[in-house]
């Protein structure tokens, strides 16, 4: 590969940085912009139960232990 390639294949590089880093920014005003009250209680909710869930899990996993090492 000669410098040259080297070079153009560099700023080829640099362009595609860009562009993807300008379809980021689109994409992240686009979803700031459709944020819905609605599905971010949703999501809450899910996190809760996630929480809760592993939360018992991790109870009875403890639990568990004791009674094995008693």
């Amino acid at each position: 590969m000669t410098a040259m390639e080297r070079c153009e294949l560099q700023d080829l590089l640099v362009r595609i940085d860009e562009r993807v880093k300008t379809i980021q920014e689109d994409i992240r005003e686009i979803n700031l912009a459709r944020r819905c009250v609605s599905h971010h209680v949703k999501i809450k909710t899910l996190e809760r139960m996630v929480w809760g869930c592993l939360a018992g899990v991790a109870g009875l996993g403890g639990r568990m232990l004791l009674d094995v090492f008693r």
